[in-house]
């Protein structure tokens, strides 16, 4: 049996099953929320300090969160795998990938400069540090360099097809 079709029936496994707990969960909480007169899944988090009510719902969720979390495990698993096993049969192309990794990082090291860090209060009570909030600005600038230099690129590309 070819390891396509192998991969099939496992993807369709997951899939079943993940549809089950998925069945599953909706009708707990149906019940759930019969059981305690709440109208909508939100109204757990608000029942005045019954933890009981919202441990008993978040147990219903677990389920689904455990699958989740094994198929993303398992799919940056398979994703390593299968980049490894490349540069290791082509072993020119890992020149290209070093060059790829030090560009992006470079361009996280710009966006981490530019930056501010500033303490901020969160809707929980608790403080994003300034360390922390430093983070999510290089994140978001990491994200409009990227996004800046992929417009670029392929406006550059464009123009190149036309001059042709």
């Amino acid at each position: 049996m070819k390891i396509s079709k192998i991969l099939s029936y496992f993807i369709l496994a997951i899939g079943v099953i993940g549809g089950i707990l998925l069945f599953l969960m909706n009708n707990n909480f149906d019940g759930l929320m019969d059981k305690y007169g709440v109208t909508e899944t939100k109204d757990f988090v608000k029942e005045g300090g019954a933890m009981d009510v919202l441990k008993e719902a978040t147990s219903l969720v677990n389920p689904l969160y455990t699958l989740t979390l094994i198929i993303f495990i398992g799919v940056i698993a398979v994703t390593l795998i299968a980049v490894f096993s490349s540069l290791a049969k082509n072993p020119g192309g890992l020149k290209n990938t070093v060059i790829g990794i030090i560009a992006f990082l470079i361009v996280v090291g710009v966006g981490f400069v530019v930056a501010d860090g500033v303490e901020a209060p969160l809707n929980d009570g608790e403080v994003l540090s300034v360390s922390e909030s430093k983070w999510v600005g290089a994140g978001l600038y990491t994200f409009y360099f990227l996004a800046a230099i992929a417009v670029g690129l392929m406006f550059f590309s464009g123009i190149k097809k036309l001059i042709k």
